[in-house]
């Protein structure tokens, strides 16, 4: 567990994407801060970009099945993946796919306005069960829930039986939460897996320990 920035943010989870194995990384990071994501996650990381952009955690989605780019990533970019991951670009009019997928290695729940095309694509990239959803009035749940093998965070909104329901259909127990200081959009707040995360540095000390518990870290 490690409180940091990244690009003087603490929206960490916009800039990195990461599951058990890589994390994507923007590159021109300085050494010491890709020390931290390293050993933080336990992953190897991929310096690159998105559209030539910095947005890795918006603009792509992954399990431990492959990965989701947005239509908006070059073939020079997309080259920077490594061999053993299955990569997909989804060419949808929703390209900021990381703040609208949420997933894990059973189960993706999706922004409602994904086509019947779209989700089709996503359940054979991922190999998961995929579903349109919200959080309520939130549509974007990539960003605003955040999900791991062992752990997952819903917002403060969420009901007893939406908990149960998004819980049962992922197969990880859910827990409410906030991260920087109050702020709903945990996905964007946080990165984690297995081994560790990273929280934005806004975050204070109780909403650490429940995500540390949320986690199971």
């Amino acid at each position: 567990m490690q409180k940091t920035r990244i690009m003087n943010s603490p929206f960490l989870g916009v800039y990195l994407r990461t599951w058990e194995t890589y994390t994507l990384v923007p590159t021109n990071l300085d050494r010491d801060m890709n020390k931290v994501i390293s050993e933080s996650l336990g992953t190897e990381l991929i310096q690159m970009t998105i559209g030539g952009t910095k947005l890795l955690g918006s603009l792509s989605v992954m399990n431990s099945k492959g990965i989701i780019m947005s239509n908006m990533t070059s073939e020079d970019e997309l080259s920077l993946i490594p061999k053993d991951l299955t990569v997909t670009v989804l060419k949808d009019q929703i390209n900021a796919l990381g703040n609208d997928i949420l997933v894990n290695d059973k189960a993706a729940l999706v922004h409602e306005d994904f086509d019947n095309k779209s989700l089709k694509i996503i359940e054979d990239a991922l190999d998961v069960e995929v579903k349109r959803g919200s959080f309520g009035d939130i549509k974007t749940v990539g960003s605003c829930g955040l999900l791991t093998s062992k752990g997952l965070i819903l917002p403060p909104s969420m009901t007893d039986e939406d908990i149960d329901d998004i819980s049962n259909f992922f197969g990880i127990k859910g827990k409410i939460g906030t991260a920087n200081f109050g702020n709903v959009y945990v996905g964007a707040s946080v990165v984690a897996n297995s081994e560790g995360a990273l929280i934005g540095e806004d975050s204070t000390t109780i909403e650490i320990s429940n995500i540390e518990e949320a986690l199971n870290l």
